[in-house]
């Protein structure tokens, strides 16, 4: 049978239990760091967040802009280059070419293209007692905006028969070479300004070609501009 305990011993075991129940010391320390963060900690964590963000926020900002700057150079140069090509195929064809000044000195091209055919190509013909090329159609290239008007600025590459006699109101805008169908883009755009120069000095005439497009980089304007000489092997 269990003897049964003094008050003595009730007391004792008591205060046994708060001890156990109220730990101090290096105890109670562990206990109540076990709670949560301290201040110091979370600040700590917070400036490393903050350092982290802000690189890669750093990063991200740097290749957008790296992005599009190789985007807005890709598209000017195949603007340029583009120009360049078209005009050269009917420059390089041409018996004969006169520079015009519309809004600036050189900045419109009349080319006369040969009006003999055969199976796609310019032939001459015996004239003159020698073979030479006859005249044929004029063609204006000159810049505009999406009407084609000759007394519009723009920057679309256009293309017009016309006839000298009326000029320029005789001016025909063919809108199947400089548009694409049914919408309001030019096959060749983003064109800022386009100059003819015209050199006879050689033993045959030459054309040169200076195109400039441009693209927006951050708030500046930055522009590629490429030339090209293109020779008359037609003219007469």
């Amino acid at each position: 049978m269990r003897p049964l305990l003094s008050a003595s011993d009730l007391i004792l075991d008591s205060c046994n239990c708060a001890t156990k129940a109220a730990p101090s010391g290096a105890a109670a320390n562990r206990w109540a760091t076990k709670k949560g963060f301290t201040l110091s900690e979370l600040l700590i964590a917070s400036m490393i967040t903050s350092l982290v963000l802000a690189s890669l926020c750093g990063i991200y900002f740097s290749t957008a802009m790296e992005w599009e700057r190789q985007q807005g150079e890709s598209d000017a140069i195949l603007a340029v280059s583009q120009t360049c090509s078209r005009l050269a195929d009917y420059i390089s064809q041409a018996t004969g070419v006169v520079v015009c000044n519309r809004f600036t000195t050189g900045d419109a091209l009349a080319v006369n293209l040969p009006a003999d055919t055969a199976y796609g190509f310019y032939v001459p013909i015996w004239s003159g007692d020698r073979v030479q090329y006859r005249s044929g159609t004029w063609v204006l290239f000159y810049l505009s905006d999406a009407t084609g008007s000759y007394m519009q600025p723009g920057n679309i590459l256009w293309a017009g028969t016309f006839n000298w006699a009326n000029f320029p109101a005789s001016l025909v805008p063919d809108s199947s070479w400089s548009m694409y169908y049914n919408t309001q883009l030019g096959r060749t755009a983003g064109i800022k300004s386009i100059r003819f120069a015209l050199d006879n000095s050689g033993s045959s005439p030459v054309i040169i070609i200076t195109v400039t497009s441009g693209y927006n980089l951050a708030g500046t304007e930055r522009q590629i501009t490429q030339s090209r000489t293109v020779c008359l092997r037609n003219a007469n």
